[in-house]
């Protein structure tokens, strides 16, 4: 077996299960031992934020000395970015590796506890931690909270809950108080949580109820203490509770997820639980990049990649570009799966004044909406257009951009920035815009 067959395996499995809940994971990890057991670990979930907070997390513990795991996902170029240790990517023999073991015990294993895609890589994960001796692995959860694999960790240094909002309803419920609901479900007995400081009142209410149920220390960022010294596209400086701070991440949003990153460091130093101060936390945070968050991959012509799939995700990329961009027309290029809401997604963006065009463009996925149905739905609040091709739709826009001095960014789907980055290097390397 090969890497691409294993990845094929992998991605036959499927993204959800008839019988969602923690029983199949557990089942299989205990039939490995429960190597997640085998390490600290520190919990994080979120519908936005988690993926910029695990990095920043990982980057401080490994700047400390421990030998740390980092679980993500989606990946943007490379399925081996899900899993790394230190900022190394699994090798793509070690795919194969285990892969190839787990499958073997599957072989034996009842059909009822077969595992979903996630399912699998997770083991998978848990498994080359273990195996690389890891110190700590930093957890994000893929799907909600209560019921998703990485919950199976019993009592994590600390839980992590990003910024809440509506995303996956047809799984996690239809209001955000039941997303965070099912969000809180990572938080353990005598475990503290540390809770984005920005979400709404009902949002933080369940948090600070939940941890006060579950015995657990309750923390949240103080936004009085922050004082924004300097924000430009390439990130930011500022200072908070009297300590500076380098960000290369852009947006007032990613500044409060660092801000939680802070505050989670600063528990697990002063309890003893890590070893550390003030100057691991700064490094860690100051040497965080992490693709697809308001991205530049272009100064001149301005182009900017954004993952942003949700609303509150869209809703933070519109002020960026308002007050990092202020002086700019911008040429939006869209392309999201269909299950994400395009309609209130593009409504919440599309009708800026900033906007000078809007193209819609094909996503490469199974669940991909079209560009002619994006496109009518932005024709409502913008002047819109689709394009069948991402590369002829990039090389337009970045010409027209050229030439008139507009920025692009493009934005919907983190699927998308794969594809995004191959047009723009095709199109560097035969200067055709």
């Amino acid at each position: 077996m090969n890497y691409e067959n294993c990845l094929d395996y992998i991605n036959s499995l499927g993204m959800y299960s008839k019988k969602p809940g923690l029983e199949k994971i557990e089942y299989l990890c205990g039939m490995f031992d429960n190597p997640q057991e085998s390490y600290a670990s520190i919990h994080i979930a979120g519908t936005n934020g988690k993926g910029s907070a695990t990095a920043m997390l990982a980057n401080i513990t490994a700047e400390l000395n421990y030998k740390t795991g980092r679980f993500i996902s989606p990946y943007i170029h490379e399925f081996t970015e899900r899993v790394s240790i230190n900022n190394i990517d699994i090798p793509r023999e070690d795919i194969v590796l285990y892969t190839s073991r787990i499958m073997r015990l599957l072989e034996t294993v009842p059909e009822d506890y077969m595992p979903n895609s996630f399912q699998f890589v997770t083991l998978l994960a848990f498994l080359y931690y273990r195996d690389k001796n890891c110190d700590i692995a930093v957890l994000e959860t893929g799907l909600g909270g209560r019921i998703d694999p990485t919950n199976i960790v019993k009592a994590p240094l600390v839980s992590v809950i990003m910024q809440i909002g509506l995303d996956h309803m047809n799984v996690l419920g239809g209001t955000i108080e039941q997303i965070a609901r099912e969000k809180c479900g990572i938080i353990k007995e005598n475990c503290a949580l540390v809770l984005y400081p920005l979400n709404l009142p009902s949002v933080i209410e369940i948090a600070r109820d939940t941890a006060r149920k579950k015995h657990c220390e309750f923390i949240m960022p103080d936004i009085k203490e922050l004082k924004v010294l300097d924000e430009n596209i390439a990130g930011a400086q500022f200072e908070y509770k009297g300590k500076n701070y380098s960000l290369k991440l852009a947006g007032k949003h990613q500044i409060y997820n660092a801000l939680t990153v802070i505050e989670t460091a600063d528990y697990l130093c002063a309890s003893g639980k890590i070893r550390g101060g003030y100057h691991a936390v700064y490094t860690g945070i100051e040497k965080t990049c992490f693709p697809a968050r308001f991205e530049v991959l272009s100064q001149e012509p301005p182009l900017i990649f954004d993952g942003a799939h949700n609303i509150p995700a869209v809703c933070a990329l519109r002020e960026n570009i308002k007050s990092l961009m202020p002086d700019k027309k911008i040429i939006l290029l869209c392309g999201m799966m269909k299950d994400k809401d395009p309609e209130s997604i593009i409504k919440n963006i599309a009708g800026e004044d900033f906007v000078q065009r809007f193209i819609t463009v094909p996503v490469n996925h199974a669940r991909a909406a079209s560009p002619q149905d994006l496109r009518d739905i932005a024709a409502r609040h913008a002047n819109a257009e689709s394009s069948r091709s991402l590369g002829d739709a990039l090389r337009q826009a970045l010409s027209e951009a050229e030439r008139d001095n507009l920025a692009v960014v493009c934005f919907g789907s983190l699927y998308l920035a794969g594809e995004v980055k191959r047009a723009y290097e095709g199109l560097k390397t035969t200067s055709s815009f």
